[in-house]
């Protein structure tokens, strides 16, 4: 069976998912459950503490594959849609934070994915874009939102019209757009700084993260405590703590 999204650790802690489906990664309903399994894998696999997603060739991917469009009505697009959402979540709900390294056009469902991780990292030459309108369909303005003003989405919604990764940076998007020649390596910079924490600290951290993010600053804060009490019982936070003491105490003595 040919796999179209496809998995290896390129060093400890560290999980790189790469999309490789035809030229674009253009996605079917198969991939989009692949992509669903893969981050539940990925969850599950007590030794990641971080994943990289990226797309082989020149496209991180070019949105849904429009040969489903074609013959979709309204029954067939609801089954899809849930497909769709259950793809988007497992990276939103995947147990440890996921970087997006974007190395190309990221378009429609590619923009999404890109907006369901926690950190992304873009090549000089990606493009975004929501051709959603161009091709008969609706959304994706939702999970945007997650990276741009309002009216930056609106936008790029209401004229499907791509925007480069540097277009994107000045409207306010938290992106780090890097030389296309060294994306791959940015990426796994920043993923070799997370895998250095204890990986039960960074389960707490998104859950929390994610937790708190729809509530209102009181509440938010008052949920993301809970995390620091639960934490504090556990080895790593006492491990944490010296090994920070110990660095400060040698700094100070030089």
């Amino acid at each position: 069976m040919t796999r179209n999204v496809l998995v290896t650790h390129p060093e400890p802690g560290i999980a790189l998912v790469e999309l490789a489906r035809g030229k674009v990664n253009a996605l079917d309903k198969s991939t989009y459950e692949e992509i669903a399994a893969t981050f539940d894998a990925v969850s599950d696999d007590h030794s990641v503490k971080v994943a990289v997603l990226t797309g082989r060739g020149h496209v991180f991917c070019a949105g849904n594959d429009l040969d489903e469009f074609r013959t979709m009505d309204s029954a067939a697009a609801e089954v899809q849609m849930r497909t769709v959402r259950r793809a988007m979540f497992t990276l939103v709900d995947c147990s440890v934070p996921v970087i997006a390294a974007v190395n190309g056009a990221a378009l429609g469902s590619g923009f999404g994915l890109t907006a369901s991780c926690d950190l992304v990292i873009a090549s000089e030459r990606a493009t975004f874009g929501l051709p959603e309108l161009n091709v008969g369909v609706l959304g994706g303005g939702r999970f945007t939102s997650r990276m741009l003003p309002q009216q930056a989405m609106r936008r790029m919604f209401f004229t499907a019209e791509p925007a480069e990764a540097r277009t994107l940076e000045r409207w306010g998007a938290p992106i780090e757009v890097v030389p296309h020649t060294t994306l791959l390596d940015a990426a796994l910079s920043r993923a070799r700084i997370i895998a250095e924490k204890s990986r039960h600290a960074l389960v707490l951290a998104k859950q929390s993260l994610n937790g708190c993010e729809p509530l209102d600053l009181k509440r938010g804060y008052e949920y993301e405590q809970t995390f620091t009490v639960r934490l504090s019982d556990h080895p790593d936070s006492k491990t944490a703590v010296e090994a920070r003491m110990a660095e400060l105490a040698e700094r100070n003595s030089r």
